[in-house]
């Protein structure tokens, strides 16, 4: 299927009002793979040997149970994992390649004020429930994402939806947006009916409502939940027609069940990876993730953090090589930014950046008048994972300078709550972006309270000049000036000291070596993939 380069998107972005998306064509169903390891032939003859029967089912573990069958009830990356087997968008944009793909539309135009997008959908879309996928259909899901608390930042500039016809539909914006393409691949559309008739039960049982290229038949929340390709699929039935998921919490568990067979497809940690690298019996990929790990400082918490220097003295102090082979043997990429410029529309190449120089550190903490060391109080992170060791890692970096903090662990679910509360000391965590630099909108915009763990609001930090920057960028209609607006923005958020980014973490992806897979920074798609 031909793809929209995001590059060329971008570049052309200064063309966008009027400007349309040519049909797509169609791509050819999937052929089945057929297993040639000859078994004994039944007629003795060994000149015509059966194949084996087709490897049809994949095996893949989550950490949690299913939490919703919602495609819209949850951002959470584990479900995220299942729902987009079974649910699209209108575009799907492929972090790897960095392109944007039609799905249920063929094409848009955009108003001359940019405040109005039209799109053409394709005539051969079905839901799962056997129902025609329709504009209204669209537009109730654009319409009903604007009151979903989890994927709202997606629909943030989103007016309503309207439909013209059974296939065309239109989307009103409050200001011309430039993430708009890139945030509506994160909502999903949903069968209005089944979602009506379901009422507050739909999410809670096994949902019909997607139009993707698998569907839910079997729901055993704790247990197991089975996935079957969708024979009326538009791009074609898929070639793996059976998708099992089963939780494991436990990265050891993990590991053993993919070793017996159990498990098909992995991410792994990083010093497992280096063992299954080496053996045949599997397939390796090391991909960097669309995921940046940060060090949150909270300039409210004591006189100490309040003050710039001292915040950019802990930042400087930070090994972030050290952190890497800490916590990921090495195979993490240094973060300079919040967001990678090599996975996200807008992100910046330039702009300030924080180097480890301990003996900088220590001259700022002389600058902030504690030439003999200070105390900042608790460094909090989660206790699973790789956490501990970025934070035993970061407490014995600011040691060094003469930083002192006391380490605290805790589940990562009721830490985030305390983050978002503003109650912290400094916090190291990290967070997935989906394709933009508005994704940066979440760490410090005033509207989103709740949303953030640094407040600027006030009288420290220049935040209507942020919440300016963070706007103007989105409404520009070529990439240059929206560069030069996102660099500036950047600028001013390092200059606060309170987000230290450390690295994007890296997927150890390992599976089978007879299985054939496409592998992306965050989410796969089963789709692409195939036995041999």
């Amino acid at each position: 299927m031909r793809k929209i380069s995001i590059l060329v998107f971008a570049l052309a972005l200064v063309f966008l009002f009027g400007a349309c998306v040519p049909k797509q064509p169609d791509a050819a169903p999937t052929p089945a793979i057929t297993d040639q390891t000859d078994p004994e032939s039944p007629t003795g003859d060994a000149t015509e040997q059966p194949a084996r029967p087709t490897r049809d089912t994949l095996n893949l573990c989550v950490q949690t149970p299913l939490i919703t069958t919602d495609g819209q009830g949850t951002n959470n990356l584990q479900a995220k994992y299942v729902l987009t087997q079974m649910y699209e968008g209108l575009y799907y944009f492929n972090e790897a390649k960095g392109e944007l793909e039609p799905r249920v539309a063929e094409s848009y135009t955009v108003s001359e004020d940019g405040k109005v997008y039209t799109f053409k959908l394709r005539d051969d879309v079905y839901f799962h429930n056997g129902d025609q996928v329709k504009a209204s259909d669209v537009a109730f899901s654009f319409n009903r994402a604007l009151t979903k608390p989890d994927i709202a930042s997606f629909a943030s500039n989103i007016v309503e939806a309207k439909a013209v016809d059974d296939t065309t539909v239109d989307v009103y914006l409050q200001t011309p947006y430039a993430p708009f393409l890139v945030n509506l691949c994160h909502i999903f559309i949903l069968s209005e009916r089944e979602v009506t008739e379901q009422g507050e039960a739909f999410g809670t049982q096994i949902s019909t409502a997607g139009c993707g290229p698998y569907m839910m038949t079997a729901l055993d929340n704790d247990v197991k939940w089975t996935l079957e390709a969708f024979p009326k699929y538009y791009r074609g039935e898929a070639s793996i027609k059976y998708i099992n998921y089963i939780p494991i919490a436990d990265a050891a568990a993990t590991i053993i069940a993919f070793e017996a067979g159990e498990i098909d497809w992995i991410i792994a940690d990083t010093t497992s990876f280096q063992t299954f690298a080496a053996d045949s019996k599997y397939n390796t990929e090391a991909m960097l993730a669309n995921h940046c790990n940060w060090l949150a400082i909270n300039p409210d918490a004591n006189d100490a953090l309040e003050n710039d220097n001292v915040r950019k003295a802990i930042a400087y102090a930070i090994d972030k090589e050290a952190l890497n082979y800490a916590a990921f043997d090495g195979l993490a990429g240094i973060a300079d930014y919040l967001e990678n410029p090599d996975y996200n529309i807008g992100a910046p190449r330039s702009s300030v950046k924080y180097n480890y120089d301990p003996e900088k550190a220590k001259q700022l903490l002389a600058d902030a008048g504690y030439a003999n060391g200070v105390d900042i109080g608790t460094l909090m992170y989660a206790s699973s994972g790789y956490w501990p060791k970025l934070a035993q890692v970061i407490q014995a970096n600011l040691a060094d300078v003469g930083i002192k903090c006391e380490l605290e662990a805790g589940e990562l679910a009721s830490q985030l709550v305390q983050a978002r509360a503003q109650d912290f000391d400094i916090y190291v965590c990290g967070a997935s972006s989906y394709g933009d630099y508005d994704n940066i909108r979440r760490r410090f915009y005033s509207t989103l309270e709740g949303s953030y763990f640094v407040k600027y609001k006030g009288q420290k930090f220049d935040w209507q000049r942020m919440d300016q920057l963070m706007d103007e960028s989105c409404a520009a209609t070529d990439i240059e000036t929206r560069l030069a607006l996102t660099e500036e923005l950047n600028d001013m958020l390092m200059e606060t000291a309170t987000y230290i980014p450390l690295n994007h973490k890296v997927q150890p992806y390992v599976w089978n070596a007879e299985l054939n897979v496409v592998n992306q920074p965050n989410y796969y798609c089963v789709y692409d993939w195939s036995w041999n």
